[in-house]
């Protein structure tokens, strides 16, 4: 395939006016193929589906009840030179949605695979389902960034299952777009170097393709994503691309970000010039949200800026990315404090020398007048004062609390060092009981399965082809008395992932029931699913809050079925953490009061207990989560 440089039509034009031209296929199974030296395929896992590609890259993605359906068009390779040997990649693309029915979750824009080391990756710039794809993309998300001029949010998973070299486990890499477009210039080359600052490797280039796939998680999804205009090709970009339905400008100029090609560059919120000498007596440091991240301050006097993001501003040197340098403060100056600390609204520390009680993907941070302070530089000490989670900057508005904590140390201990303790019980089938004082139960609708519990509350849950399994240990109440009445209830908890497969739905946090009202809660801070749970857990979406430091989305839901009381309606209340933990304290009682200031009113406790639930669509999930411990108290 020749990977010369494509002649352009311009964005205006192909936006506009585009329309299939040339020779054409259509394909109504399974397929991989080309035309024209253009690569395509087509893949479904049911329905009546069919895809017509065209000798010019446009391609036209027919589906009806589809559980998930996919077409591609565009460049093809050997797996043997990484994207840098090739050269800079570009898309245009223009999307016409025609009837789309009953679509769950949904990617348009790019897709593709690298081999060594196997990644399979997604820049969304539109969607065909009602939402925009979320955080259950991805088990960690990296957030928000200016790429080639719009915002994306950033995410990588590790997950098992099919792949270009079979079933294996590989990594997944995606940015998705704020605002979707329909028409526009993709410049990914732009996106992979953002995603290789963050660690996120490629390899050497399977594809890259224009994409359209569109899922159900009900009985098919139907419709079609034509693209009249679909062009993936190596040079320069169409830098008149207009955004289509956004009006943003795509500017594709290589490895920079609208007018970040100047060396007096000013980034705005309140940074200063960067590019002052060092003769003028004024000192320079080179920030640790990029030190942090492993690469090292640009040598230059005067950095070319190059890209800017949330840690600073960037240059290149030796073909690596370095961070350019800022100048140090003055005492209560914060003209030169990084933009990614004042837009969280908190100052840089006036001290010359900080202590560390705090590091994030900021930096170090210290405390000054009983508010957080950002550390400058590189004299910072570091401190055994880094408590949990729960005092992390989570919202872009001051925390107005006390920033001293609970002492630690015990969260340390647990989260690095546990393992089930005392006697135990193994239950094969289901079961309600209890050891030493501690409630337990095992449910499942299928498989083979077990669960072990510890007289230390701890608990050990494998499932095998089961459709639907649970089990949790924690404490058991007699419906008598609210959580007001029975005290300030908190669960530690640490989880181990092992072996998981095949698990599409899962809650791993804090599980039970009131009576009078009647309802089933959940405090989710992790899942064994590929992705988090979404919007689908309940009917009505109150939003996001901040719960004992960290953001939870809050969900309600009426529901008939079984219950502690039978099958009856009864309520669900849903909290689901935004970044999953593997371990750590849940403040129980903090859930229950947010939830009642929303009027989602709760009972008299039945039970509060640490859950480890898997669900599949499919054939069973298999796996096991472990917890070594597991607690919880008033």
């Amino acid at each position: 395939l020749s990977l010369a440089t494509a002649s352009l039509v311009s964005a205006q034009s192909f936006c506009s006016s585009a329309k299939h031209s040339g020779t054409s296929v259509t394909e109504y199974s399974n397929k991989v193929g080309s035309i024209s030296g253009i690569g395509y395929e087509l893949w479904a896992d049911s329905g009546s589906n069919s895809a017509t590609f065209y000798s010019d890259g446009s391609f036209s993605c027919s589906f009806r009840s589809a559980k998930d359906y996919l077409c591609r068009s565009g460049l093809s390779f050997d797996s043997t030179k990484t994207h840098d040997q090739i050269g800079h990649i570009y898309a245009d693309f223009k999307l016409v949605k025609q009837n789309i029915q009953n679509v769950d979750y949904s990617y348009v824009g790019i897709y593709g695979w690298t081999r060594n080391p196997l990644v399979e990756f997604y820049v969304v710039d539109n969607w065909l389902s009602q939402w925009r794809p979320g955080d259950w993309v991805g088990n960690k998300k990296h957030g928000d960034f200016t790429i080639d001029g719009a915002q994306y949010t950033v995410y990588e998973n590790t997950r098992y299952g099919p792949s270009i070299d079979g079933d294996t486990q590989f990594k997944q890499y995606f940015s998705i777009r704020k605002e979707a477009r329909d028409c526009g210039t993709i410049d990914i080359t732009a996106h992979f170097q953002q995603w290789e600052k963050l660690g996120m490797k490629l390899g050497k280039m399977h594809e890259a393709k224009v994409l359209g796939e569109a899922g159900s998680n009900g009985a098919g999804t139907s419709g079609t994503a034509d693209f009249p205009y679909a062009k993936v090709y190596i040079g320069q970009g169409n830098s008149n691309a207009s955004a289509g339905n956004t009006n943003t400008n795509t500017n594709t100029n290589t490895n920079t970000n609208n007018n970040n090609n100047n060396n007096n560059v000013n980034n705005g919120n309140n940074q200063s010039n960067q590019s002052n000498s060092s003769s003028s007596g004024i000192s320079k440091i080179c920030p640790t949200s990029i030190t942090n991240q492993g690469y090292k301050c640009c040598s230059a006097e005067k950095c070319e800026v190059v890209y800017t993001d949330e840690s600073g501003d960037w240059g290149v040197e030796d073909g690596d990315w370095c961070g350019c340098t800022v100048e140090a403060q003055t005492p209560n100056n914060n003209s030169s404090c990084p933009p990614s600390v004042l837009a969280l609204g908190y100052p840089c520390c006036s001290k010359t020398n900080c202590v560390a009680v705090y590091t994030d993907e900021t930096g170090d941070w210290d405390v000054e007048n009983n508010d957080w302070c950002w550390c400058r530089g590189n004299n910072v000490a570091t401190t055994t004062k880094k408590t949990t989670t729960t005092i992390k900057k989570t919202t872009t508005t001051k925390k107005t609390t006390t920033v001293t904590k609970t002492s630690s140390a015990t969260k340390t201990n647990f989260c690095s060092a546990s393992s089930h303790s005392g006697d135990s019980v193994k239950v094969t089938s289901n079961k309600v009981g209890s050891i030493n004082g501690v409630g337990y139960e095992l449910w499942a609708d299928s498989g083979n399965n077990s669960a072990t519990f510890y007289a230390d509350g701890s608990l050990s849950c494998s499932f095998q082809n089961a459709k639907d399994y649970l089990c949790r240990s924690g404490l058991s109440f007699d419906s008598t008395k609210t959580h007001d009445q029975i005290g300030h209830m908190y669960a530690d908890f640490k989880l181990v992932k092992q072996n998981i497969r095949n698990v599409d739905y899962s809650y791993v946090g804090i599980y039970g029931w009131t009576r009078n009202p009647l309802v089933e809660f959940y405090v989710v801070d992790n899942w064994l699913s590929q992705y988090r749970p979404g919007d689908w857990v309940g009917n009505k979406k109150h939003g996001d809050f901040t719960i004992d430091g960290a953001q939870y989305t809050v969900y309600e839901n009426t529901r008939y079925g079984p219950s502690i009381d039978g099958d009856t309606q009864f309520k669900q209340y849903f909290s689901i953490r935004k970044e999953a933990r593997d371990c750590g304290t849940i403040d129980i009682t903090a859930h229950f009061q947010q939830w009642e200031k929303l009027g989602m009113k709760l009972g008299k406790m039945h039970e509060a207990k640490v859950l480890g639930e898997a669900g599949s669509n499919g054939s069973g999930t298999t796996g096991t989560a472990d917890f070594p411990y597991a607690k919880v108290y008033i």
